[in-house]
């Protein structure tokens, strides 16, 4: 496959194009969309025994610089990711993604059909594992892999990272789960999780956590961009596959335990690969003191501080995105 010089990858990444704020919709259904559908493969790899599958789909497109896989966040899926598609695509690089369990498409673990619930943390770096050398590798033919997560998808990314420290060769991890906030000391909350587990409750709706209700205001959500925030609002509300809503007590438990593994010490040091951090100045989902922590303990990591964002960094104004793609793009070239 052709490789393009480091000078062709600067232009080629400077030119991409963030859709305006007030364009938003139109562009995306009248030219992003159908130029994504014209490139997209999609298909469903078994994780379980019995059929238990994870949906995923690949963009593939001529002379690429490298290969990104795509871990998506908490309560989403493929679909919400399109944009970021596009701008990846567009900058050059094929992309990898698959809906997580519990979300999407893929295998649910639970008889709620909206509840996201896993069994153990590290199920979700296994099913990226499978991912990665079941499909990507074989696809992308020996391009460099990088690897782009949010959210909970950036700590299952971190976690994998330190088990999987020479698969990629950069990864960059935007308002990762590395600390979540809680109304109680993380402590009591693996405590309640621990005593639930043990009634055989595990599978049942946390403190605060429910079946998704529609309708929910923009102001509450992790969106500091309107017009992109009703884009994926309008396509959840009419969709039941993409309503993965509030968390069970078991992946409340197993995502306290995770977090704590992977930003202990011993454990940020098995990462081989350059790490860029993105974190906004105005999150109330993740600890920004988590973030920090792992950031100090890996030594590879760097962190960029994100104004005039949320949690959802990739949903912010274009104003926002202009900065932040540029950062990704300079950091993977």
């Amino acid at each position: 496959m052709k490789r393009l010089s480091s000078s062709q990858t600067t232009r080629r990444a400077g030119r991409v194009r963030i859709i305006p704020d007030s364009r938003f919709r139109q562009e995306m259904d009248g030219r992003v969309v159908p130029y994504l559908a014209s490139l997209c493969r999609s298909g469903y790899m078994e994780v379980t025994p019995g059929g238990g599958s994870l949906y995923y789909e690949s963009y593939r497109p001529e002379n690429a610089l490298g290969a990104v896989v795509i871990s998506h966040g908490y309560t989403e899926s493929i679909e919400k990711y399109k944009e970021v598609i596009y701008y990846f695509v567009k900058a050059g690089y094929q992309v990898y993604l698959a809906d997580h369990r519990g979300h999407g498409r893929s295998l649910r673990e639970t008889g709620h059909p909206n509840m996201v619930h896993v069994n153990r943390f590290t199920d979700y770096v296994k099913d990226l594992h499978a991912f990665v050398t079941g499909i990507v590798e074989p696809a992308c033919k020996g391009l460099p892999l990088y690897l782009y997560a949010h959210s909970m998808g950036g700590g299952i990314g971190a976690f994998y990272l330190e088990i999987y420290p020479h698969t990629f060769e950069k990864a960059i991890l935007t308002a990762p789960m590395l600390g979540i906030r809680m109304g109680i000391p993380a402590i009591s909350g693996r405590l309640l999780g621990r005593i639930m587990m043990w009634l055989h409750r595990e599978d049942t709706y946390a403190p605060g956590q429910h079946a998704f209700v529609p309708g929910e205001h923009f102001k509450d959500s992790c969106s500091a961009c309107l017009e992109r925030y009703r884009y994926y609002q309008r396509k959840k509300e009419q969709n039941p596959l993409f309503q993965s809503s509030g968390s069970s007590y078991g992946w409340a438990y197993q995502s306290l335990n995770a977090c704590n593994f992977i930003t202990q010490k011993k454990n940020c040091r098995r990462i081989a690969v350059p790490v860029l951090v993105f974190a906004s100045t105005n999150d109330s989902t993740v600890k920004g003191s988590s973030i920090l922590r792992f950031v100090k303990n890996t030594p590879t990591a760097r962190l960029v501080r994100v104004p005039g964002s949320k949690h959802e960094i990739y949903n912010s104004p274009a104003a926002v995105l202009k900065k932040y793609y540029g950062r990704i793009f300079r950091f993977l070239e």
